[in-house]
């Protein structure tokens, strides 16, 4: 079927989280975009925002909020029915979701419209049933799917080992509105003070506090690293059901007196933490789900600070060892208290890696770089 020379788009996705809302508002001015939001109260719950029936900073735009019935959408498999010429969507995160993209992949292919698809899962090797059919339902999308759009290499290697075509894989790779600022700068210098920070070295965490993340294996390792530096303090942004669990770890190990439970802090505010430490550090570990594509790692590295994860990661592909960070096997403190130490232990590598992470961020990681591949993914459909 020939598209039109300026094709309308029907997209549909969870929510509107304030790190897209510069991405959906770029694409409002480059198409006739129509955007469907279908799990936008599950996502108020989780993150703590407020989304009702309107979204500040989504002004202008051409949107709808879905409500469910049965925690299905019915309104926006309708909305598959009516008058557009490609599709956008596509997730499986829970029964309801793959109910809905079976619905949508019919409807849509059926129409003859073309179908793409916008994911972040890579292959985190869980075995299990649910995971062998979640596995099993992404591929058959994936295969048939007229483009896929993915955040970086280690997701496109998902979707090609599942027998995906590696021509219609486009990287649009996840970017943080986030954003340097003046403010900033005298944050940092309040939250040194108030701690009571001089001279000190910071290694931060930033996130929610539940098991994916792992962040007991992160305390386990700074109990070993201040055995070692007596001038290296922890702060924990995030909050989360396990943090009293954290918290008693850390009186358990004796080094609360070096560990800083900061609670959620206002992403507007999340600078001064950057900017005051001196190695991010996320040790998220694997379960059922992994870390798909945390943008606090591109955050860190926004703000020029050198990132450790764990390879339970999926934005690994953005670091390299010892270039702007490292990357270390999954529930190991050993191996994450040793690269710490030696980042903190050489500021002129800890500079070198700031450096390096910057300048990815600044090269790779801006909102024109997710254009650039949502248009080669138009381009492609539009063949």
């Amino acid at each position: 079927m020939a598209l039109r020379d300026h094709p309308e788009i029907l997209f549909i996705h969870h929510t509107a989280m304030w790190y897209r809302k510069p991405f959906f508002r770029k694409l409002s001015e480059l198409y006739n975009v129509k955007f469907l939001f279908t799990r936008v109260h599950d996502y108020n719950e989780k993150y703590g925002i407020k989304i009702d029936t309107k979204i500040e900073g989504m002004e202008g735009i051409n949107y709808k909020l879905i409500k469910n019935h049965f925690n299905i959408a019915f309104g926006a498999i309708k909305e598959t029915m009516g008058d557009y010429d490609i599709f956008v969507g596509g997730s499986w995160d829970t029964p309801q979701d793959v109910l809905e993209t079976l619905f949508y992949f019919l409807i849509v292919k059926i129409r003859r419209k073309p179908f793409i698809l916008w994911r972040e899962d890579w292959d985190w090797k869980v075995k299990s049933l649910k995971r062998s059919l979640v596995k099993a339902f992404a591929g058959f999308i994936g295969r048939n799917a007229d483009a896929i759009l993915v955040p970086g290499t280690r997701h496109m290697e998902f979707f090609t080992s599942l027998g995906a075509d590696t021509e219609k894989i486009f990287i649009m790779p996840n970017v943080s509105s986030i954003e340097h600022s003046k403010v900033d700068d005298e944050n940092k210098e309040k939250i040194r003070e108030k701690l009571g920070l001089k001279d000190k070295k910071v290694v931060l965490y930033v996130g929610r506090l539940i098991s994916l993340k792992g962040v007991n294996y992160l305390i386990e390792s700074f109990a070993k690293l201040a055995d070692k530096m007596d001038y290296v303090v922890l702060i924990i942004v995030g909050e989360g059901k396990r943090k009293e669990e954290l918290e008693l770890f850390v009186k358990e190990l004796g080094i609360e007196d070096r560990v800083y439970f900061t609670g959620n802090v206002d992403n507007h505010h999340l600078g001064g933490y950057y900017l005051l430490s001196n190695v991010f550090v996320l040790p998220s570990v694997t379960t059922y789900f992994a870390d798909a594509c945390p943008l606090v790692v591109n955050e860190a590295m926004y703000f020029g600070r050198p990132v450790v994860t764990s390879d339970a990661v999926g934005t690994t592909f953005m670091i390299k060892n010892g270039e702007n960070g490292f990357v270390v096997p999954e529930r190991d403190s050993d191996s994450l208290c040793n690269v710490i130490y030696e980042i903190l232990s050489d500021s002129s590598l800890e500079k070198k890696m700031g450096k390096n992470a910057k300048k990815l961020i600044d090269e790779g990681f801006r909102y024109e770089n997710m254009i650039e591949g949502f248009n080669k993914a138009i381009k492609h459909v539009k063949k």
